[in-house]
C-alpha cells in the first residue's frame, strides 16, 4: 500500500499552521533535531527551530483531516548517543506539552538496558484510529532500542474528548516524544523521523 505522508512537525508552534508536507524535506530546518540530555528527568524532545525551552517538538493531525475513522501509524526513529553507560527510556504522548503530566501517555519503551555509545531507536504506533462520535483515539504501539524490541501492546490510554472540527483551527490531535536516561551524563538524542503514515 503507497503511503503519503501529509503530517510532521514543522518550526512554528502546535497549530493547524505547523503541518510539513513530507517531514524530512520540507521542515529540514526541524528535523533531525538533536539535543543534549545531561539528567535523569524525563524530558520531552524540543522543537530546534523555535529555539525555546517550553516548545515541544509536536507532530500534529489538523482539524477536518481526512484521517477520521481511518487506520493510520504514527512513526519516530532516530539515534541515541550515550556519553555514559545508562538506560533508556523513551515515551509517545498524544499532548503539546513539555510537562508530561499535562500529556497523555501512549506507550513507553520501558527501562532499555544500559549501553554506551551509539544506537538507532524507533517508535511505531500502528492501526491508530479516532473518531468525532466517540470522541476516542486508540491504537497499538512498539518500541526498538539498541536491538532491543519492545513487544507491540495496545496504547496505555484512550485519548478521550477527541474532535476533527475546530472553529479556531486548533489540530485533532498532537503528539510528542520523552526521553529518560536512568545516569546523567552527556546523552545526545537525535530524531530524523516524526510522521504519520497512512
Amino acid at each position: 500500500m503507497p503511503s503519503t505522508r501529509l503530517y510532521g512537525p514543522s518550526g512554528v508552534p502546535a497549530s493547524s499552521a505547523s503541518l510539513a508536507i513530507n517531514t524530512a524535506g520540507a521542515a529540514s530546518a526541524v528535523l533531525p533535531a538533536t539535543q543534549t540530555i545531561t539528567g535523569t528527568t524525563e524530558t520531552v524532545i524540543l522543537n530546534p527551530a523555535l529555539n525555546s525551552a517550553t516548545a515541544p517538538l509536536v507532530l500534529s493531525v489538523p482539524a477536518n483531516s481526512p484521517l477520521e475513522g481511518k487506520m493510520f501509524d504514527v512513526v519516530a526513529s532516530g539515534l541515541l548517543n550515550n556519553g555514559t553507560s545508562s538506560t533508556v527510556t523513551i515515551k509517545l504522548y498524544s499532548g503539546k506539552s513539555t510537562t508530561v503530566g499535562s500529556d497523555t501517555l501512549l506507550g513507553s519503551s520501558g527501562a532499555i538496558s544500559a549501553f554506551a555509545g551509539k544506537s538507532p531507536w524507533s517508535i511505531m504506533a500502528s492501526r491508530v484510529q479516532f473518531d468525532s462520535s466517540s470522541g476516542k483515539m486508540q491504537g497499538q504501539i512498539g518500541f526498538l532500542v539498541n536491538n532491543s524490541l519492545v513487544a507491540v501492546a495496545a496504547f496505555s490510554n484512550v485519548v478521550t474528548g477527541i474532535s476533527n472540527t475546530s472553529a479556531t483551527g486548533d489540530p485533532t490531535l498532537n503528539f510528542v516524544i520523552s526521553v529518560t536516561f536512568g545516569s546523567a551524563g552527556t546523552q545526545v538524542v537525535t530524531v530524523y523521523e516524526f510522521a504519520v503514515n497512512f
